[in-house]
């Protein structure tokens, strides 16, 4: 049985405090796998340029790693692809010690329940979109407790409607992460929005990365996507700081430390 272990601290970066967060201990899961698995959910992003690192990095040190990235889903439209629903199926198939979960910058919209629509500035959509984080927490935890939920929240872009709406994605995701790990629930929120954007919540469009002494681009052409290296460093770099320490190579399969945050 797992020992409880606070993930806490920070590291700075981009002068901005970086803290994945969660409001009780989490821990890190006793793998009975040969080989540790990881699980990847997610849009595009993970898709892409997210998923492919992590498989990188966790393939050079004997983790497992499968992602399953569907460009445009998320949590607002069901209707198109429902992560609540395919998790408990896809935690049974590949059985991960750690799940790693990257949703939110499709979630920008109205919200599609029973044949109806909640618009944005329904007061009831808030709610709604907290139940639905709660909802695929649940799923992905139903067949094993131990196993370490990584959430990784949307990054900062500009557009008129992601500057509005992303803050409040991403403040209800942190709040649900949080809830859930208070309650007893294994997870840790993953602040991108923060290490994207500026001390006023505008959208960062040039930064000095870790391991840069010059501010270099973190966008691509089209202003909205984050270059590999940004990708790398303020995405990816993170999660596997969470993670990796979990599964040293050569190590008995025993309860250990999480590791402290980045």
């Amino acid at each position: 049985m797992s020992k409880l272990f606070p993930m806490s601290a920070c590291a700075t970066l981009l002068g901005l405090a970086f803290m994945p967060t969660a409001s009780a201990q989490a821990k890190c899961p006793v793998t009975g796998h040969k080989s540790p698995v990881v699980y990847g959910i997610g849009g595009s992003t993970m898709g892409s340029l997210l998923g492919p690192m992590l498989d990188k990095v966790f393939g050079d040190n004997d983790v497992k790693f499968r992602r399953w990235g569907k460009a445009s889903s998320g949590l607002a439209r069901p209707d198109f692809h429902d992560w609540a629903k395919s998790a408990p199926e896809l935690m049974h198939k590949h059985q991960p010690d750690i799940v790693i979960v990257s949703l939110g910058t499709n979630d920008y919209q109205a919200l599609w329940e029973d044949g109806n629509w909640i618009l944005q500035d329904d007061a009831k959509w808030e709610k709604k979109y907290g139940e639905r984080v709660d909802a695929l927490l649940t799923a992905i935890a139903k067949d094993d407790q131990d196993r370490l939920i990584i959430w990784s929240g949307p990054y900062a872009f500009e557009g008129k409607n992601a500057v509005v709406r992303a803050p409040i994605v991403n403040r209800i995701m942190k709040e649900r992460v949080e809830a859930f790990a208070a309650a007893g629930g294994n997870a840790v929120f993953h602040d991108a929005y923060v290490v994207t954007s500026d001390d006023k919540g505008h959208p960062l469009d040039t930064a000095v990365l870790p391991g840069k002494k010059k501010a270099v681009d973190i966008r691509t052409k089209d202003k909205v996507h984050l270059t590999s290296d940004a990708v790398r460093l303020l995405l990816a770099q993170p999660i596997v700081d969470i993670a990796l320490p979990c599964f040293p190579k050569s190590e008995a399969k025993e309860p250990r430390p999480a590791p402290k945050s980045p």
